[in-house]
C-alpha cells in the first residue's frame, strides 16, 4: 500500500489566500471558503499537478475541511502567536454563531501566488462562492475523495486527479515526489 500524498502548509500563504477571498467576497463564511479552496486546489490539481494552498483536507460531515484554514479562522489557540496576530491584524471574522465569516482590512500581497493560482481560485470562488449550503454540501458528497476517505481522515491528494483526467499518471507521479519537499 503506497502512502497518501500530503503537502506542507505554508500559513503565510493561507492567511494571505483567507485575505484574497475575503477581499472578493466580503463576509464569505467558513463553509465557503472550504469549498472554494477544496475546489480551487482540486481545479489546479488536475491543471498543473500541484495543489494551490496544499493544505491537509479532512473527511467531515459537512464535506472536505482544510484543516490549517479552520484553524486560523477559529482561532485556534495552538497556532503560533504570530499566526494568531496576522489573523487578527487582517481579517475581521464573526463569531461561530454567524459562521465565521471574514472580512478583510487589507489587501492581500499577491506576490505570494502564481498567476495559476490566482486563475483556479477566481474560477472557484465564480463557480461555487454563490451556492447555497445543501448544493455544496450535496456536491463534495458526490466526490470520490469524500466517498473513499474515513470519516473524520485526511484525504488523499492522489484522490483528487480526475480518473478521466489523460495526464492522471503523471500528475499523480509529480504530486508524490515535489510532496516530499514542497511547500505550496
Amino acid at each position: 500500500m503506497r502512502d497518501p500524498i500530503r503537502f506542507k502548509v505554508s500559513y503565510d500563504k493561507v492567511i494571505e489566500t483567507l485575505i484574497w477571498l475575503a477581499k472578493k467576497k466580503p463576509g464569505i463564511d467558513i463553509y465557503h471558503v472550504a469549498k472554494v479552496l477544496f475546489y480551487a486546489d482540486k481545479i489546479h490539481i488536475n491543471k498543473y499537478a500541484r495543489p494551490v494552498i496544499g493544505d491537509t483536507y479532512i473527511r467531515m460531515s459537512a464535506g472536505p475541511v482544510p484543516s490549517a484554514v479552520r484553524d486560523l479562522i477559529t482561532k485556534n489557540p495552538w497556532l503560533s502567536p504570530k499566526q494568531l496576530g496576522q489573523v487578527k491584524n487582517f481579517l475581521q471574522i464573526g463569531s461561530k454563531a454567524e459562521h465565521y465569516k471574514l472580512v478583510a482590512t487589507r489587501e492581500p500581497d499577491l506576490d505570494y501566488f502564481s498567476k495559476s493560482d490566482l486563475e483556479c481560485l477566481t474560477v472557484s470562488l465564480n463557480k461555487y462562492g454563490g451556492l447555497s449550503f445543501d448544493d455544496l454540501h450535496n456536491l463534495t458528497h458526490t466526490e470520490i475523495s469524500y466517498y473513499e476517505t474515513a470519516p473524520n481522515e485526511p484525504i488523499d491528494y492522489a484522490l483528487l486527479v480526475d480518473d478521466n483526467n489523460p495526464l492522471k499518471d503523471r500528475i499523480f507521479e509529480h504530486m508524490k515526489e515535489i510532496s516530499k519537499y514542497v511547500q505550496v
